[in-house]
């Protein structure tokens, strides 16, 4: 397994979604991972550090596993299967390993919340990781305009018909 940190979680101008950007922390590849809105302000509110006045979803969750004796000991993204990934969360209960099956967008929800490694199974990482090319490193500023800019067609900014449509 390759251990993981969460480089950003960026919005998508084109689609509902979020992607979290996934990084080696022994190497240079980068493991994107569409996730919801919900789960990907979730992981956002708890790695800037604010609190909510009550606990969220994720926070409720740490704090039942508390109350009940459940270490959560690290989360694992362990298969892409038609393009989507799936996760698994490791825990020990009475000093017995279990494992319990979640959304990598939950598993990560909780792992930052408890502070626990995020691995990658190394299947998973050769097939859908990317190393950022030294192109992308440079627009990297963009952030959240990335998609956005990435899309335009600026083609038809020559066109006459374009004054005519403009008037």
């Amino acid at each position: 397994m390759i251990e993981v940190k969460i480089e950003s979680i960026r919005v998508s101008l084109m689609s509902p979604n979020q992607v979290v950007i996934l990084r080696e922390v022994e190497g240079e590849r980068r493991l994107p991972i569409f996730i919801g809105k919900s789960e990907g302000d979730a992981i956002t509110f708890k790695l800037n550090e604010d609190i909510a006045p009550r606990p969220l979803t994720h926070d409720l969750a740490v704090d039942i596993m508390a109350e009940l004796g459940v270490q959560l000991k690290h989360v694992v993204i362990h298969e892409l299967r038609r393009q989507h990934f799936f996760a698994a969360i490791i825990y020990n209960v009475n000093n017995v390993e279990m494992r319990l099956d979640a959304r990598p967008s939950d598993a990560m929800a909780l792992a930052v919340r408890v502070n626990c490694p995020i691995y990658v199974e190394e299947a998973v990482m050769d097939e859908a990781g990317v190393i950022p090319s030294q192109e992308h490193d440079a627009q990297r500023d963009l952030g959240a305009f990335d998609d956005f800019i990435s899309s335009l067609d600026l083609g038809d900014l020559n066109d006459s018909d374009q004054d005519e449509t403009l008037r």
